[in-house]
């Protein structure tokens, strides 16, 4: 497709055409891409592909997009949209928004539910995760086996029939705690009787 200009305005004549990407270069300040190819016999090399702010992705080799010549020449493209035919979700309903990757993973934004989807693990941490490590965060990690929440060095593991609790110091603040079941176990004391109190040691 050709952008045509009034006539005076020739030094902006642009085309778009349509292209596909094999190779990406996302270690920069900005996103190049290597290597993609145009029309039959066009290949091209070292082409900028804008990403707005706050969103940033990395289309997988074969995704398709357009390339926007400058003035109509080769060596002035950037390089807009790119996805995956085999990998973007259908059917989005009216006003929905879905964050996605190559593997089937998914963050789906509707109007009344928020859904989140991983086939391995869900990490979520409070702090600046591009400028923090992962010791300054509560974390929250969910696998297909567990759910743990740490900070420093405390943390609780929820699986299925087990929970396991790790601190310098745990403390339980209840006026009634039942051992065992609802109405508790009787803890008995070496001199006989019951204690009220119990400590680990």
């Amino acid at each position: 497709m050709w952008l045509w200009f009034p006539e005076g305005q020739e030094g902006v004549v642009a085309t778009l055409r349509r292209a596909t990407v094999l190779k990406t270069d996302d270690s920069g300040t900005q996103q190049i891409l290597r290597k993609m190819t145009g029309l039959k016999t066009e290949s091209f090399e070292d082409v900028y592909r804008p990403q707005m702010h706050g969103l940033s992705s990395h289309a997988p080799q074969g995704s398709e997009g357009v390339y926007l010549a400058l003035g109509g020449r080769s060596d002035r493209l950037l390089a807009l949209g790119f996805e995956h035919k085999d990998h973007r979700p259908k059917n989005t309903p009216e006003g929905g928004t879905i964050l996605y990757n190559h593997t089937g993973d998914v963050v789906r934004v509707f109007k009344d539910q928020l859904e989140l989807y991983h086939t391995a693990t869900i990490k979520l941490s409070i702090g600046k995760g591009l400028t923090q490590s992962d010791d300054s965060h509560c974390t929250v990690v969910m696998t297909a086996d567990d759910v743990t929440i740490t900070k420093g060095q405390s943390s609780v593991q929820i699986s299925d029939g087990q929970i396991m609790h790790s601190a310098p110091h745990v403390v339980i603040k209840s006026p009634k705690v039942d051992l065992g079941d609802v109405g508790g176990t009787p803890v008995g004391l070496c001199g006989g009787g019951c204690a009220t109190k119990v400590f680990a040691v």
